[in-house]
């Protein structure tokens, strides 16, 4: 179902355009990054996003504790389906 990469190298991809929407002036905001990544995740992952949504405020959360909790649940999903 997920490769033991996939959230590492959708984050590796998402951090390229973000440095180059930066590189043409256009920053973003810890609270946007959060936002943005969320709405990026596959339909699959939509029990995940919502729960993040319902438990975390987004206006503080962190853009590295976001991928740490989707790696996290990643690695749960990968280690149930072998």
């Amino acid at each position: 179902m997920f490769s033991a990469k996939s959230i590492y190298e959708m984050y590796k991809r998402f951090n390229d355009l973000i440095n180059r929407f930066k590189g043409l002036g256009k920053p973003f905001s810890s609270k946007e990054l959060v936002r943005k990544l969320l709405r990026s995740l596959p339909c699959e992952w939509m029990p995940k996003r919502t729960a993040i949504e319902e438990a975390r405020d987004l206006n503080t959360l962190s853009v590295e504790r976001l991928i740490g909790s989707l790696l996290s649940h990643e690695e749960v999903v990968n280690q149930m389906n072998r």
